[in-house]
């Protein structure tokens, strides 16, 4: 596959990633929303605590700047896999007083984010070959 058709794929996970920011990450207990976009901006609270899949967030800019590079798959495949570990979080810590809650369900944003991993990591299974063996390119 060409490089160009596989920045597609790299372009839908950027998409998708900004998209899930709108949208409705997870829910709580007592019927409480975190939205994406608040998910990314006060995750890091909680990254030592029950949050270690928010540094997925970290990952996947890694992957994306880094995206003609090696290190790009790995970055990409640590960010699914850090994504993919929210799911076997219960409970999660809520605003700064922390407050634990119980996830009772997951909304678009987290798929949507989820799925911009899978955009990436897929990109670069497309790229393993070029950048991995370029002489055969």
């Amino acid at each position: 596959m060409k490089r160009t058709n596989s920045n597609i794929f790299y372009y839908c996970s950027v998409i998708l990633f900004v998209i899930s920011l709108t949208q409705n990450a997870f829910f709580t207990d007592k019927n409480n929303t975190c939205v994406g976009y608040l998910a990314l901006i006060f995750g890091f609270y909680v990254v030592f605590d029950t949050g270690i899949s928010w540094i997925a967030n970290l990952c996947i800019i890694l992957s994306w700047a880094y995206r003609h590079k090696k290190i790009s798959i790995y970055f990409s495949l640590l960010a699914l896999i850090l994504g993919i570990s929210f799911l076997f979080i219960d409970k999660i810590t809520t605003g700064t007083n922390n407050i634990y809650r119980k996830i009772t369900g997951y909304g678009l944003g987290y798929y949507l984010w989820t799925l911009s991993f899978v955009f990436m990591f897929y990109r670069n299974l497309l790229n393993y070959k070029k950048v991995f063996n370029p002489k055969n390119s």
